[in-house]
């Protein structure tokens, strides 16, 4: 087989990775997409909140960012725990709704 005929058979043939098949297609992206990360909105009080979900571990990366502005504004960070996810603002009377994005 010449190497014009293998390039074409490799490009073809799907490429497997950890149990994933690549290259992905539109179903494939959207469970991973269920299956891997959450977005949610959450609001404030005094400062902090708290997301409760199983799917939640200490090694989860969390992103946070303000949404619709209230009250005096902080700095937000995400600390995740085994099943919760708490968002804290630097300021403790930032009662902002904040746009959050887990990745589990």
């Amino acid at each position: 087989m010449d190497e014009e005929n293998k390039e074409k058979l490799s490009i073809q043939r799907p490429k497997q990775r950890g149990g994933i098949a690549f290259p992905l297609d539109h179903e494939d992206i959207s469970a991973l997409k269920q299956s891997f990360i959450a977005a949610v909105q959450v609001q404030l009080v005094n400062g902090s909140a708290t997301i409760y979900d199983s799917k939640i571990f200490p090694t989860s990366v969390g992103i946070a960012s303000h949404a619709v502005f209230s009250g005096t504004i902080g700095v937000l960070s995400v600390l995740c725990g085994n099943g919760y996810a708490v968002i804290t603002s630097s300021s403790g009377s930032d009662n902002s709704l904040v746009n959050v994005l887990i990745i589990y």
